[in-house]
Formats: structure tokens, C-alpha cells, sequence
């Protein structure tokens, strides 16, 4: 009778170790999930930051050759 005690306490121990198993992978998977959302919000972010450095730099382009047409016009002037 004595071995079957020990071995329901065995089961028992391995019974409670499954379910510390089962929580970790639980924790883990809503862990991932939220990396996952911020990775996919950070990228999204660069996105943003990315277009908005192209229009930067398009608005920047476009100012300089306007200010480059107006020296050109400016300096034509002078030379007449």
C-alpha cells in the first residue's frame, strides 16, 4: 500500500510540474504577442519616419532649386 502512496504523490509532483509548464508557455505566448505588437508598431513608426524624411528632403530639393533660380535671375541681372 506504501508504494502506491508514493506513487500518487509522484504523479502528483509531476502533475503540478506540467501545470508550471503550461503557465510558463501560457505567459510566453502572451509575451511574444506583445513583442509582437510592438515590433509591428515600431516598424510602423519607421515607416512614418521614413516617408517623412522623403518629403524632407523633396521639400528641401525643391527650395533649393527655386533659391538657385532665383540667384540665377538675380545674378543675370547684374551682368547686364
Amino acid at each position: 500500500m506504501l508504494d502506491i502512496e508514493v506513487i500518487l504523490q509522484q504523479f502528483e509532483l509531476i502533475e503540478q510540474k506540467v501545470e508550471g509548464v503550461v503557465q510558463a508557455r501560457k505567459r510566453f505566448q502572451k509575451e511574444n504577442e506583445d513583442l509582437n505588437a510592438r515590433i509591428e508598431h515600431l516598424e510602423q513608426l519607421i515607416q512614418e519616419k521614413n516617408e517623412a524624411e522623403k518629403k524632407h528632403e523633396e521639400l528641401t530639393s525643391l527650395v533649393r532649386a527655386k533659391i538657385d533660380s532665383l540667384i540665377g535671375r538675380l545674378e543675370g541681372d547684374t551682368e547686364v
